[in-house]
């Protein structure tokens, strides 16, 4: 059974002034730690602040994600999201094409994974 909200969830929209905002200067500024949950969740903490559940994934190469901080509530934006973009724009995370069957998507990293390259 999916977790996935009915609709899905909301594209990855950034502010039109995301560069100036606080929580994307959190994101770049700050220690952050990523730990992923499942193909879609992880749980993400920036500087000392509290852990957050994050999803994050992608639909047709498209951003999606959602946070359950009270910042991304308020806003639909967070330093958690920024820090998950930012990780996934500079490659440090795989991050789930939510359109993609599990099993094929676990695949294809298993064969990634036994070419040498990381999963």
């Amino acid at each position: 059974m999916s977790t996935e909200r009915v609709g899905g969830y909301p594209e990855v929209e950034l502010p039109d002034d995301f560069g100036d905002s606080t929580s994307w200067q959190r994101a770049c500024d700050e220690e952050t730690r990523i730990e992923p949950i499942n193909r879609a969740e992880w749980m993400v903490r920036v500087g000392d602040g509290d852990r957050h559940r994050v999803v994050f994934g992608t639909r047709s190469g498209t951003p999606v994600g959602e946070c359950d901080c009270q910042g991304y509530t308020y806003n639909e934006w967070c330093a958690h999201l920024a820090a998950m973009m930012l990780a996934y724009v500079r490659e440090e995370i795989v991050v789930a094409d939510l359109d993609a069957d599990p099993d094929e998507e676990l695949a294809m990293l298993w064969r990634k994974y036994r070419q040498g390259g990381e999963a």
